[in-house]
């Protein structure tokens, strides 16, 4: 990628970050003492925005050619390793109605930790169940998110 097409994804998600943040008005915010489903989203979007904003002005550096000195997308084991983690999110999203939330976060979560090295299926198994159980916790007890029930297992 050069230099214009790295500003021209920096400006497309800048576009995402407002449009996510104009979703997230359209929730209840609540307050930081009594967040509501609204709240998480509009501090997402307002980050996205910040780091965006931050990236698109920003000096690139070039190198001793007078080429821009810009990480490279990765090659091999690292490139399939976040092109697997982003099927299975999407994967995820397709699971959600008919699963729930739950299952369908602990399922993403022990591909990613068995992406990511995480080795023995005890230990994966109780990983990806913690961060489920943690997840479904906060969204859906203290945030009062309505998560998906699932239809499979309502």
């Amino acid at each position: 990628m050069n230099f214009s097409s790295h500003k021209l994804f920096y400006f497309l998600f800048l576009i995402f970050g407002i449009l996510y943040c104009l979703g997230g008005l359209f929730l209840t915010r609540g307050t930081m003492e009594a967040p509501k489903e609204g709240l998480f989203p509009l501090m997402v979007a307002i980050f996205i925005m910040a780091i965006t904003v931050s990236l698109l002005f920003r000096p690139i550096k070039r190198d001793a050619e007078g080429g821009d000195q810009i990480e490279p997308f990765p090659k091999g084991a690292d490139r399939n390793r976040i092109l697997a983690v982003f099927v299975s999110l999407l994967i995820f999203a397709l699971c959600l109605k008919p699963l729930g939330f739950l299952i369908s976060a602990i399922g993403v979560m022990a591909v990613i930790v068995r992406l990511f090295g995480l080795r023995g299926w005890m230990k994966i198994a109780l990983a990806a169940s913690l961060t489920g159980i943690l997840s479904y916790y906060l969204f859906s007890v203290i945030l009062e998110v309505p998560l998906p029930r699932g239809e499979v297992f309502p």
